[in-house]
This record gives structure tokens, C-alpha cells and sequence, in this order.
């Protein structure tokens, strides 16, 4: 498994750096990560902060990565609403 989502923790913060060069775009395995992170901080008393960055010098998140919604489920694409 590629990690996309790495987390580090300091004085009370979180801070999760999506990296998916070259444009961090996201995918399922992305959010995924993503969100087993979150529910870390949530669970972790010693958290009271959250920052999210991508890496790199040139995107935060450039969107979906398109070639995985070439293959979504269209539930997925339209946010439930069919």
C-alpha cells in the first residue's frame, strides 16, 4: 500500500500532509487514509488540533483524481443522489 496520508503529532497538534504528487488529487484509497488518521486525533486526548497541507510547492489538492472516477460507482460520483 502506497501511503498518501502521512500524520505527525507535536504540542497538541495533528498535522496530516496528503501527498499524491503532482497534484495530491484524492482517491478512495486516499480518503481512506484520511479518515482512519482523523478518527486517531479523535481519539487521542493530547490532540486539539488538525492541519491539513499537501506537499509539494505547488498544490494543496487539485481534486479527484480522474482516472479513479473514470471507475467510480456513480453512487459515489454524485453524492448518493441518483
Amino acid at each position: 500500500m502506497t501511503t498518501l496520508v502521512t500524520a505527525s503529532k507535536q504540542d497538541g497538534v495533528m498535522v496530516l500532509e496528503l501527498s499524491n504528487p503532482p497534484a495530491n488529487t484524492y482517491s478512495y484509497e486516499m480518503m481512506r487514509q484520511f479518515d482512519a488518521h482523523i478518527l486517531d486525533a479523535r481519539m487521542d486526548d493530547s490532540v486539539h488540533v488538525v492541519m491539513v497541507r499537501g506537499a509539494g510547492e505547488k498544490f494543496f489538492c487539485a481534486g479527484a483524481d480522474i482516472g479513479m472516477l473514470e471507475n467510480a460507482n456513480p453512487y459515489f460520483k454524485n453524492d448518493g443522489a441518483l
